[in-house]
């Protein structure tokens, strides 16, 4: 058993940036699975998900000067998507803003939270359907926000927002999902 196993990410990040490059380790199997999940919502090519990961804890165990961070979780996603767009970047010249972010449902998981009654059902199919029209970055927001449970603060530093804007942007998505429900 490793010292390191019971430890926050904050503190193996602390121990990481005094020198030790053991903590490192730790923090990339904890966090592995959420970066390739996030890493194809933007790509849907596994395995160059899978190297910018793997580029990224290459990166931070050679750099020199380490920044401090609040969350480690958000510093993490926020690197990978800037080596994601970086790496596409250089071979597709384009910009971060065409990037779009993919967040899919299957009709099947919706309708199996709402499985009540009928006017269940169409609920359901309301909710498929309000998502379908929300853009890439209504998207996005909330898959941090709901799905992998970021705090507004993480996702204001993953999109290089204020936290009050980050928050609007919750609050404004769902203004709109209501808004679609409404009308379908």
């Amino acid at each position: 058993m490793s010292i390191y196993q019971d430890l926050s990410d904050f503190e193996l990040w602390e121990i990481f940036r005094a020198g030790d490059k053991n903590p490192l380790e730790f923090l990339y199997l904890r966090h592995y699975d959420l970066l390739l999940n996030y890493g194809l919502k933007f790509i849907k090519d596994e395995e160059l998900v899978k190297d910018a990961i793997h580029d990224l804890f290459v990166k931070l165990y050679i750099k020199q000067k380490i920044d401090s961070t609040i969350s480690v979780r958000a510093y993490l996603l926020k690197s990978l998507r800037n080596l994601l767009y970086d790496m596409l970047n250089t071979f597709h010249e384009i910009s971060i803003e065409q990037i779009e972010y993919e967040f899919s449902i299957v009709d099947a998981e919706i309708e199996n939270l709402y499985k009540k009654s009928d006017i269940d059902v169409v609920r359901s199919k309301k909710l498929i359907n309000a998502l379908a029209k929300l853009n890439g970055n209504q998207k996005m927001i909330l898959y941090l926000r709901y799905i992998k449970e970021l705090s507004y603060k993480e996702i204001a530093e993953i999109l290089n927002i204020n936290e009050q804007s980050s928050m609007n942007l919750v609050f404004r998505t769902l203004k709109k999902i209501r808004k679609f429900m409404l009308f379908f």
